[in-house]
């Protein structure tokens, strides 16, 4: 079933979407040269980046709809670069590509496809070589995603596009030394810090100053319904839908897993329709208590390949099968849904989820610390005060694994004072991922919890631990 990892077949099928990107960014990066620019390739490329192929029931009409458009964007982009060299006489670099989309006929025939080239790619491939490539993969598609949600809010920013992709593109690049190869991820990861800054900086215009997050984690009375992800624009946008409809009935909205990070903005707090947050992040468990309509925004990332589905709906560009779409941003279906389905019940007993931090407070001693060494732990629940004196040492503590924004912000106050700075990431997910990536050229001492494979591959591991020397604790 690939209940610990991907399954083998699913992992071959997203082989082939990143195969196809692949050589777009090669191609890109040579037109660049010739300061030729395809927006549109580009766009796309950054949009297949942030797909993430996890569960064996997926939409496949909606997957091989995308290979198609991945193809043929691959391959008016090559022509426009062999046109250019005849054009101007000068010899074409071209990628070799056994691909060909017009000869598939059924989902079989990619897998049997792809996975020969990938057991083909695993034995011709230096070992060092492949595990800085996967490492490369994972960080350009977590960029990607920052910017697929900036560009929700500021549609017109593309200024690490192209960078992205360009970085990417190394995945082609066999015969580059793997010296160099580790220098340009370390390169990258000051772009890397840039995007995050961007993403928080675009947030905080749109919701408001981060505040205490104190919100019910128990069930109203009432039509519910339940959005699981981490897109705030898509939560935004259903709350506004919910306001225009006027109903007479009350709904309710519940955020679940990383969609927690609503409830730090003032934007959210104060909407009457936003109840709380529900479930303790296993989607399959808590999709099938939950009563009422559910929401998967774009970037949900978790198995639900032996739920059985109800009133589920998604925005995801390959959805899962058996899941209704939202087409063109239209979150009424989601609404008369939920509207139909019996109201859920109000819970017997009444919970909520505090996390509290005193942001001024950690801004006010960072200012005005005076050691040699401080020691940055995030993501470790428990109700110890936020700076803790430990032998000649202190311990800046934020506790929520959301706050990535604090973090980068605390690491770069400190790094401006030369404070020697060690961080512990209490829990291993794509967000503290991130930004281990992104603090990888800081000159930081950098831990992290063991991390689970069925996201993230064993060789990005041990490249972090072999290539980059991060601790896994």
């Amino acid at each position: 079933m690939g209940a610990c990892s991907i399954h083998p077949s699913v992992n071959a099928l997203y082989q082939i979407i990143l195969n196809e990107i692949r050589e777009i960014s090669s191609y890109l990066v040579k037109l660049k040269e010739f300061k030729i620019t395809d927006k549109k390739a580009i766009n796309l490329a950054i949009k297949g980046l942030s797909i993430f192929l996890i569960n064996t029931s997926f939409n496949q009409k909606k997957y091989l709809e995308f290979i198609e458009m991945l193809y043929e964007a691959k391959n008016n982009i090559k022509k426009t670069y062999i046109e250019y060299c005849a054009k101007n006489k000068l010899p074409c670099e071209l990628i070799t590509s056994n691909f060909d989309f017009k000869k598939v006929k059924t989902i079989s025939d990619l897998i049997n496809f792809a996975q020969d080239n990938y057991i083909n790619n695993q034995k011709n491939t230096d070992k060092t070589k492949l595990r800085l490539f996967e490492l490369i993969t994972l960080f350009s598609r977590l960029c990607a995603i920052e910017i697929i949600k900036i560009k929700k809010i500021d549609e017109n920013f593309e200024e690490y596009d192209f960078e992205i992709l360009r970085f990417f593109a190394l995945t082609n690049a066999y015969s580059i030394r793997n010296e160099k190869i580790i220098r340009r991820i370390y390169e990258f990861s000051d772009i890397s810090l840039k995007i995050s800054i961007k993403l928080s900086s675009v947030y905080q215009q749109k919701y408001g100053t981060k505040e205490n997050a104190n919100t019910k984690s128990s069930l109203l009375d009432g039509h519910c319904i339940l959005v699981s992800g981490d897109d705030l624009n898509e939560l935004e946008n259903l709350l506004e839908t919910i306001e225009n409809m006027n109903s007479k009935e009350t709904i309710n909205v519940y955020t679940h897993g990383p969609l927690f990070l609503a409830h730090f903005y003032p934007y959210f707090k104060k909407n009457k329709f936003l109840k709380g947050h529900f479930g303790a992040d296993n989607a399959e468990y808590d999709f099938s208590i939950f009563n009422g309509a559910i929401l998967i925004t774009q970037n949900f990332i978790q198995k639900i390949d032996s739920l059985y589905r109800g009133e589920i709906f998604s925005n995801k560009l390959i959805s899962f099968s058996k899941v209704i779409d939202i087409k063109d941003g239209n979150y009424k279906p989601v609404i008369e849904s939920a509207l139909k389905l019996n109201a859920c019940k109000q819970s017997k007993e009444s919970t909520s989820i505090k996390i509290d931090y005193d942001r001024q407070k950690i801004k006010k001693f960072i200012e005005q610390a005076n050691v040699e060494e401080i020691i940055v732990i995030s993501g470790l629940l428990d109700s110890e005060d936020e700076i803790i004196d430990y032998k000649d040492k202190k311990i800046v503590k934020i506790s929520s694994p959301l706050e990535g924004d604090i973090l980068l912000e605390s690491i770069t106050k400190l790094k401006e004072k030369n404070i020697k700075i060690t961080v512990f990431l209490a829990q291993c997910n794509l967000i503290n991922l991130s930004i281990i990536l992104t603090l990888l050229n800081q000159n930081i001492d950098l831990n992290i919890a063991s991390c689970p494979h069925i996201l993230i591959s064993p060789h990005v591991i041990e490249s972090l631990k072999e290539d980059f020397k991060v601790k896994i604790i």
